[in-house]
């Protein structure tokens, strides 16, 4: 296993999103068929495997799902020290 900063997950994240956005899009044109009838006849084959992208895709949401659960443990985790008085930033004006 891995490890890596907090940060650096995010920015896999965010790359990992935008794979799984580019995947639904392949998914949604290899998954149909178009034909025309009259002159011309042109029926679309599908270049990949639809069954293979979905695939892809559930592996990738898997991924997004499990590091989102890390970072928020981690947040959960994380101790923050801070010099202010939060009671005297929430009292209500006099």
């Amino acid at each position: 296993m891995d490890t890596i900063t907090v940060n650096e997950l995010m920015v896999v994240m965010h790359t990992v999103r935008d794979r799984m956005h580019d995947l639904k899009e392949l998914r949604l044109k290899v998954s149909t068929t178009d034909r025309y009838f009259g002159n011309v006849e042109s029926t679309k084959e599908p270049e990949y495997d639809v069954k293979l992208v979905d695939k892809k895709i559930t592996e990738l949401q898997n991924f997004i799902v499990k590091a989102d659960m890390k970072i928020k443990t981690s947040n959960s985790k994380t101790l923050i020290g801070m010099d202010v008085d939060v009671d005297g930033l929430l009292e209500p004006l006099t």
